[in-house]
Parts: C-alpha cells; sequence; structure tokens
C-alpha cells in the first residue's frame, strides 16, 4: 500500500481511509445527539459506519461483546468532539483507531 504522510505520522492508504471514517463516525454521533438534545428526531441522519470500520480494521468475527464495546468507546469520544474543531476529531479517530488496533491485538493473542 502507498503511504500517506500526515503531520507526526505516515500511514498507509487503508490506515488514512479507517482514521476518515471514524472521524466521520464521530462527527456524525456527536450531531444526532445535539439533533435529539434540541428534540429532533435523529434516527434517519444515522451513517452507521462501524461495521466498515471494524471491517477494514481486521475485526472478522464481530460479536455482541464487540459490538457493545465499539459502541460504548465511540459514544464516549463523541461526547468529546466539537463539529466546529475538525482538528479536535482528527486526534480523537486516531485515539479510537489505537484503542481498535489494541482490542483487536488482544482478541487475536487470546486465540
Amino acid at each position: 500500500m502507498e503511504a500517506v504522510d500526515l503531520p507526526f505520522y505516515k500511514l498507509s492508504d487503508s490506515q488514512d481511509l479507517i482514521l476518515f471514517l471514524i472521524k466521520k463516525e464521530l462527527q456524525g454521533s456527536k450531531f444526532t445527539r445535539e439533533l435529539d438534545r434540541l428534540g429532533f428526531d435523529s434516527g434517519v441522519y444515522c451513517s452507521d459506519l462501524a461495521v466498515v470500520i471494524l471491517s477494514l480494521a481486521g475485526f472478522t468475527g464481530r460479536t455482541d461483546e464487540l459490538w457493545d464495546w465499539f459502541m460504548k468507546m465511540l459514544d464516549s469520544y463523541a461526547e468529546k468532539v466539537d463539529l466546529w474543531d475538525t482538528d479536535t476529531a482528527r486526534e480523537l479517530a486516531l485515539d479510537v483507531y489505537l484503542e481498535l488496533r489494541t482490542k483487536l491485538k488482544s482478541e487475536s493473542g487470546a486465540t
């Protein structure tokens, strides 16, 4: 894979795509939360990129336990997103990605 230069990181196209999708999922989650808070029905605005993110990150068996962990982790990071600050969203996406890599490594080491 061809590497992509980002400040402080040199990532493959695949990793860059995962980070982009995570960032969009975090921003989408924050946006739908704000809609809910304002009294709007946000169900139609969900991007639901979790399946793609987990697949690209290397998770082949997606158990209920993994889904629960991922959604809780994603929600905790989405709370920190500022919709007007893309740098923070990018940093949070990297944190989520690193948690995914750690979880994948721990699960593959457990089998």
